[in-house]
């Protein structure tokens, strides 16, 4: 069985300044506490598991507010620390769909400004829910960040 990115149009556009330098913002894609700070607040990492390089795989369970499991994993396309990083996304309200992520993280001031791109989504509903779903883990990222 092959399995392909979705060539859907649908994608999405997020970019973020956070207070910490490039390398310590990218570092938190590829550490085990990716699963802390990913997801809205109301979901708590169950497991996360990362192997960081390219064609390693990554994945993650939460449970859901009502005691679901949420799973997602992908495989890593490119690693360019700390500029660009590149992997595919499934599970999840994504089902079964290869969609895949491009960060990308430059210096801003003593900062660094993010920018993700997802794409391949099937449906505007899927995008829109992960656009959010984003927007709660940047929040949740710039917490970790601080600390």
């Amino acid at each position: 069985m092959t399995l392909s990115i979705a060539t859907a149009p649908a994608r999405l556009s997020l970019t973020r300044v956070f207070d910490a330098p490039p390398d310590r913002v990218f570092d938190a894609f590829l550490s085990p506490a990716y699963g802390e700070w990913l997801g809205t607040e109301d979901v708590t990492c169950l497991s996360c598991e990362i192997d960081p390089r390219v064609g390693g795989c990554w994945k993650t369970v939460h449970r859901t507010a009502d005691g679901g499991a949420l799973e997602h994993m992908g495989v890593y396309k490119e690693i360019e620390h700390p500029s660009r990083l590149a992997f595919t996304w499934s599970g999840g309200c994504a089902g079964p769909n290869i969609t895949l992520v491009t960060i990308t993280f430059k210096a801003k001031g003593a900062g660094t400004e993010m920018t993700l791109t997802h794409e391949g989504f099937v449906t505007a509903e899927d995008c829109q829910r992960h656009e959010g779903g984003w927007a709660a883990s940047f929040d949740r990222l710039a917490q970790h960040l601080a600390t």
